[in-house]
């Protein structure tokens, strides 16, 4: 029952999307493909740029301002559309709306096997992931929801009275999904995890696999098919940090890599989703601006997927050749070659300043984490895959060998080799090698993680595999065909028969590597030996709001669950995450409870705290005491003269400060 009644938050999360992008591409008169294709990014564009303009106006977020937007910018654009350009391709007819829903049902292929997995791995909708970044995303949303404001400039939530710039746009669509649905924070954030996981992403890597592979039913099955078959991602990266505004940003990517490669007119991206030379800017522009407010990191994605085929470009630009038509064939260009060669040249000088740019300014701090492997075993993770996770998908790692084959001896795709290699190189360098200043100057952008380095894989193997398997199919088809018409008495039927299990055989052969992504996804979620919140604890906050009023702060320790009652049970807490600056007198407060008595009671009345959790000392992860010491002294309260026992659950405990004097 509880996942029937989730299907309600994942519709609200899907009727957001579908509302607010809907009417940009009613007014470009887009069909086919193309309709979601530019719905997508434009419905976040429009979220990111409504909380801006709402919080500036004084407007609570809600649909109504990013609905308000959303009218705003069809409008424009309709009346623009006679200078942007009408559709490249034919406005109506019964083949568009067929590939549309062709398209439609091959993302739901991968995105039926995605939903599934994240379902299995979650175990109830409600699912709270038990990593150290959970604190801040979900009281992030119920920030949002509290302080009416989505707007990135406008979050304090770890610097109380000093907002501080943060890329809020997932926080303000789970907000949306919560408004819309009444979902409580933890289910409105599942919500959007699948939307993201098992539409958005499976949507995308349709949209890139016919940008690649050319516009064919068979591509669009086997786009769809394949986006369920690389466990790097979403699957483990749904599981892993928690690290949903990474895991939304790249979900994205897909979108603004295809729109990339229409405006440098690589491969058959033009003929197989025309769209008008304005509208690629629009969609470029726009879906590096959602994506960007998702998650910064994705510029330098963008960057090295598309470092080669940018210098291809250049190199065409410069020789001054033929390049694709709308056909597929090759034609001499309409503009002068030193035209051409003039626009190389600034496309070079773009291209050399932004990539030293991004990640000079990019660069995070230098995070501890080594590399898991020497360089050969990361190789041997690459060959297999499966990169950072344990076993290999063989039978995947055969499709991508195939199709890197067949891009080496195409001309027109050879660059997708580049973008798969700088990818690749970048997880190798990660995981290969132990911390150093050049490995940082690499990977610094990723925190030096190989994990979310082993994230950005698959979007250069993606491309590689619809090759492969396309080809692999065109090589078998005939030779089923005729065994079908051998073999039964209504061969039409049975070629129908064989093609759904070549589907099937598809799928299979992609889950073939997901066992550890499937184990961490269950582990990062898993409440019985809870790191973060544990039943206990969850049932404690759940009834939180019967014994304090609301409004009443609570003191807490960031390095539990306890900071998740503001999120669950809309009671502020004095640290709703680990890495803040808040007022001294909080830190006071929760490290003299036991120690100095007087000293707590004079923090407790500045600050106005009545209220106390105890989650004991199972902190979130093993040497957390040792980062933040100055938490590990909140413990042994049932000693402490100041305290009266509210609540309890297990060894969760909530305590009143009643021993201060009046």
């Amino acid at each position: 029952m509880a996942w029937i009644a989730f299907a309600g938050p994942v519709l609200a999360g899907l009727l957001i999307v579908v509302v607010l992008g809907a009417p940009a591409a009613w007014a470009l008169r887009l069909r086919g493909i193309a309709i979601p294709l530019v719905a997508v990014p434009a419905a976040f564009a429009v979220i990111a740029v409504s909380s801006v303009v709402a919080s500036i106006a004084g407007v609570r977020w809600s649909l109504l301002p990013a609905l308000a937007l959303a009218v705003i910018l069809a409008v424009v654009l309709r009346l623009l559309r006679r200078w942007i350009g009408a559709p490249a391709g034919p406005r109506s007819g019964r083949n568009q709306r067929s590939e549309l829903w062709v398209a439609l049902a091959a993302a739901a292929i991968g995105g039926a096997v995605i939903a599934i997995s994240l379902a299995a791995g979650l175990r109830t909708p409600g699912a709270i992931s038990q990593t150290f970044d959970a604190n801040f995303h979900l009281n992030t949303v119920r920030y949002i929801l509290d302080s009416g404001s989505a707007s990135p400039f406008t979050m304090e939530l770890t610097t109380p009275g000093s907002p501080a710039f943060y890329p809020a746009l997932w926080h303000g669509f789970v907000a949306l999904i919560a408004q819309l649905s009444g979902a409580s924070v933890p289910v409105a954030t599942n919500a959007a995890l699948f939307v993201t996981s098992a539409v958005i992403w499976p949507v995308g890597a349709v949209a890139l696999g016919r940008a690649v592979a050319g516009p064919s039913t068979r591509v669009l099955v086997i786009s769809g098919a394949l986006s369920a078959a690389f466990p790097n991602f979403p699957l483990f990266l749904a599981g892993y940090g928690v690290i949903y505004p990474n895991l939304f940003a790249l979900a994205l990517l897909p979108y603004l890599l295809v729109a990339g490669l229409q405006l440098l007119n690589l491969g058959p991206a033009r003929r197989a989703t025309p769209l008008a030379r304005g509208t690629r800017w629009l969609l470029f522009v726009g879906a590096l601006g959602a994506a960007a407010l998702a998650h910064p990191n994705v510029i330098h994605a963008v960057l090295a997927w598309g470092a080669i085929p940018v210098l291809w470009v250049v190199w065409r630009g410069l020789r001054g050749g033929p390049v694709p038509g709308p056909d597929g064939v090759r034609v001499a260009p309409p503009t002068h070659v030193a035209v051409r060669r003039i626009g190389a040249v600034i496309g070079f000088a773009v291209l050399a300043v932004s990539i030293p740019a991004a990640w000079i300014l990019g660069q995070t701090y230098d995070n501890a984490w080594e590399g898991f492997y020497g360089p050969r075993s990361a190789a041997l993770q690459l060959i297999g895959g499966t990169p950072h996770l344990a076993g290999h998908a063989w039978t995947v790692a055969l499709i991508v060998l195939l199709g890197a084959l067949l891009a080496w001896r195409s001309r027109n795709v050879r660059w997708l080799l580049g973008s798969a290699v700088a990818l690749a190189f970048l997880y190798w360098v990660a995981d290969g090698f132990p911390s150093n200043d050049l490995r940082t100057a690499f990977v610094g952008p990723w925190y030096n993680d190989p994990r979310r380095l082993a994230s950005l894989v698959p979007f250069g193997a993606l491309p590689l595999a619809v090759l492969g398997a396309s080809a692999a199919w065109t090589m078998l088809r005939p030779g089923l065909h005729r065994f079908a018409g051998m073999r039964s008495t209504r061969p039409q039927r049975a070629r129908r028969i064989l093609t759904g299990f070549a589907v099937l055989f598809l799928l299979a052969a992609g889950q073939a590597g997901t066992f550890s992504a499937m184990q961490s996804l269950r582990d990062g979620y898993e409440t019985h030996d809870a790191i973060l919140l544990d039943d206990d604890e969850r049932k404690l906050l759940e009834r939180l709001g019967e014994d304090v009023p609301e409004g009443a702060t609570i003191a807490n320790s960031p390095l539990n669950g306890g900071s998740l009652g503001y999120a669950i049970a809309d009671r502020p807490v004095l640290f709703p995450h680990t890495n803040g600056t808040y007022d001294p007198r909080a830190y006071t407060l929760v490290t003299k409870l036991t120690s100095d008595p007087a000293a707590a009671c004079a923090a407790s009345e500045e600050l106005g705290v009545e209220y106390v959790l105890d989650f004991g000392t199972d902190y979130v992860f093993e040497n957390a005491a040792k980062v933040w010491p100055q938490f590990d002294q909140l413990k042994h309260l049932d000693r402490s003269p100041l305290l009266t026992e509210v609540d309890r659950e297990g060894d969760a405990a909530l305590y009143r400060i009643t021993g201060c004097a009046q």
